[in-house]
């Protein structure tokens, strides 16, 4: 009999490799019945890890690290497809210049999501304070409807993932100002973290082994056969190809197919949590990453080799 499972995502467009996997069959093959369940929000999706609710899934490293920092009961096995941070800076067409971002209301996935952390980031380099000229939404389960809001002129502008950026464009509803690694000196991250809930870790060892793999099989399949990669992202979220091929050449850079941990990046991520007062102490990388898994997630030697 399978083993009836969920996968947590923090959006809807997250976990394309595991979503992948499902459909192959792959985790069917393992004796795994997984099922992708969304929480929207890197806050909102820790507390679930926590309380066992979500047994196993991924999220954003910022949120995830300060969750474990306040003493969430989960942690870190692995990267998730994403191993860098690719979120794109979507403006809404009228907005001309960042001076013309004053007094709109801007989105984020969620209030302490890793969209948020890299918004305030971004606006104070080019000169916007966060909490006086610009109003943030944290937008939970409307970010599904991140298209429709720009519409509306609810939104003017948000921190997002691919497809979301590409398919806006082409609908012409956004227009992309780039990367926020080329709109701000932010630090490098590991982006997304496969995490498991600590007491699900200690009684099924074997079973988030086996879930990993699967998505890291899946993350270098998507690799090396982009043509599949992009008719899925197509398929699979409903958008045109010619879209699906922009969100795909936006988001390769910044994958890595080994489902193994950037090392400096998550370090990083700890400073940078800690630099903006969201953990109290900087701690080692070690201490988030699960003890037994820290050979395979690449923290150590294989990090570094």
């Amino acid at each position: 009999m399978a083993i009836r499972l969920d996968y947590g995502v923090p959006t809807d467009r997250s976990g394309l490799n595991v979503r992948f996997a499902v459909e192959k069959g792959w985790f069917a093959r393992e004796g795994i019945d997984l099922d992708v369940k969304v929480v929207f929000g890197g806050p909102e999706i820790s507390a679930a890890y926590d309380s066992g609710a979500l047994k196993i899934g991924e999220l954003g490293t910022p949120p995830g690290v300060t969750a474990i920092a306040r003493g969430h009961r989960f942690r870190i096995v692995g990267s998730g497809l994403q191993r860098g941070v690719s979120l794109n800076f979507l403006v809404a067409p009228d907005v001309a210049d960042w001076n013309g971002l004053r007094g709109k209301t801007l989105g984020a996935l969620t209030l302490g999501s890793c969209s948020y952390w890299y918004l305030r980031d971004l606006l104070a380099q080019h000169g916007l304070d966060p909490d006086r000229d610009v109003t943030i939404r944290g937008l939970g389960d409307d970010y599904a409807n991140q298209l429709d809001l720009f519409r509306r002129g609810e939104i003017a502008a948000l921190l997002s993932a691919e497809p979301n950026g590409a398919l806006g464009e082409y609908l012409g509803l956004v227009r992309s100002w780039g990367d926020v690694h080329a709109l701000a000196d932010v630090p490098p991250l590991q982006w997304v973290i496969q995490v498991a809930n600590e007491e699900f870790l200690a009684a099924e060892p074997d079973l988030v082994r086996t879930v990993v793999e699967v998505t890291r099989r899946a993350s270098r399949h998507l690799a090396l056969h982009r043509d599949e990669w992009i008719d899925f992202t197509a398929a699979h979220f409903g958008i045109p190809r010619i879209a699906a091929e922009v969100a795909v050449a936006r988001e390769q850079p910044f994958i890595g197919i080994d489902g193994l941990l950037d090392r400096q990046g998550l370090e990083n991520a700890v400073a940078l949590q800690h630099r903006l007062g969201a953990i109290a102490e900087r701690w080692p990388v070690e201490r988030f990453v699960a003890e037994d898994y820290s050979g395979w997630t690449g923290v150590g030697r294989e990090a570094a080799e």
